[in-house]
């Protein structure tokens, strides 16, 4: 059942979505080591997940249609105002001197609240794990939720790695002025999806 766990997981994490969106902005706003934060946030992320769906947790707050509100509105809105907020960053040749470096700038928290508030992720995880219930005993208790935390953080290191390879400034997305464009409104139309999806469900 693992084996089969462990192909879900990694089909999910090529599936675009919300993690990957933030993952690619924090690369094309700052560059490959704020695309690594980010990934490793999100890594702590689906290991909260995973702790969460192994003890049952998850399960009370997806049986609450209020809770699950609150949190895809959280999600989504906070995916809105990083997409917005990318409208309004022009992408500079170094922008690591940037003075407004604050939380709300700290891609390895982005990464971490974007995952936290993904519905979908609570209901992956708890999914994943009932299927693995039966396995969870002893030393695999703990080796399932370090694992899904480190491939999918692996997964997007590599995409920030790969997204700035390229030494022509064309192909490399930090210098290709169009991303940061672009990615925004992948953002705007992630978070908005999520919002009015979460408010016909609830409604």
């Amino acid at each position: 059942m693992f084996i089969w766990s462990a192909v879900a997981h990694l089909i999910a994490l090529t599936s675009p979505g919300p993690d990957t969106a933030i993952v690619i902005r924090q690369t094309s706003i700052y560059g490959r080591a704020d695309g690594i934060k980010a990934a490793l946030g999100i890594g702590i992320g689906i290991y909260i997940h995973c702790i969460l769906a192994i003890n049952g947790i998850s399960l009370i707050v997806l049986a609450n249609d209020t809770y699950k509100l609150v949190i895809s509105l959280i999600g989504s809105l906070y995916i809105i105002y990083l997409g917005i907020s990318m409208l309004k960053k022009k992408v500079e040749a170094n922008i690591k001197n940037n003075d407004e470096k604050s939380y709300l700038n700290n891609s390895f928290l982005i990464g971490l609240i974007t995952n936290i508030f993904n519905v979908k992720a609570f209901l992956f995880f708890v999914s994943l794990f009932s299927i693995l219930i039966d396995s969870l005993y002893g030393f695999y208790f703990y080796l399932f939720p370090v694992y899904f935390a480190v491939t999918s953080a692996m997964w997007f290191i590599f995409v920030s790695y790969i997204l700035t390879i390229s030494v022509d400034k064309r192909f490399n997305i930090y210098s290709n002025k169009y991303i940061s464009l672009i990615m925004s409104f992948v953002l705007l139309g992630i978070g908005t999806f999520i919002l009015i999806s979460s408010l016909n469900e609830y409604f």
